[in-house]
């Protein structure tokens, strides 16, 4: 009788979402910027090769993403990926709090994927349960 209380525990605990919310953080934080060493911040931005894309992130608390077309020691220069074609955008190395390659974003294929494995996986998991309660 107890094992057939504790496997049906165990099958509701599975079957409502009883996992933390990912939505962000609890408490309320405020953005502090960063402290950016000047000559460390343009020697990485030399090293990275002029074509990629990257997303810059400034004092000001907007971000920036496009391709780098040119890194200076004072500035970088970046062409903002948009629609509507615009001059590129020089952004003094002062402003930046933060650089970093773009990666794409993940796709809705991978996504939908990971979403039937996982509820397969929890199906066979609840059915294995099941058998376990009523084999005896």
């Amino acid at each position: 009788m107890t094992r057939q209380v504790t496997a049906i525990a165990l099958c509701a605990a599975l079957m409502t979402g009883g996992c933390a919310s990912a939505s962000g953080p609890r408490m309320a934080t405020e953005p502090q910027a960063p402290a950016v060493d000047r000559a460390v911040m343009a020697e990485y931005v030399q090293r990275i090769p002029a074509g990629s894309k990257v997303r810059v992130e400034r004092a000001n608390a907007s971000t920036l993403r496009g391709t780098l077309m040119k890194a200076g020691p004072d500035a970088i220069t970046v062409q903002r990926n948009t629609r509507v074609p615009e001059p590129p955008v020089q952004v003094p190395l002062d402003t930046i709090t933060r650089l970093t390659l773009d990666q794409p974003t993940s796709s809705v294929g991978r996504n939908i994927a990971i979403g039937i494995a996982s509820g397969v996986g929890a199906t066979f998991g609840v059915l294995l349960l099941l058998a376990a309660i009523w084999s005896d």
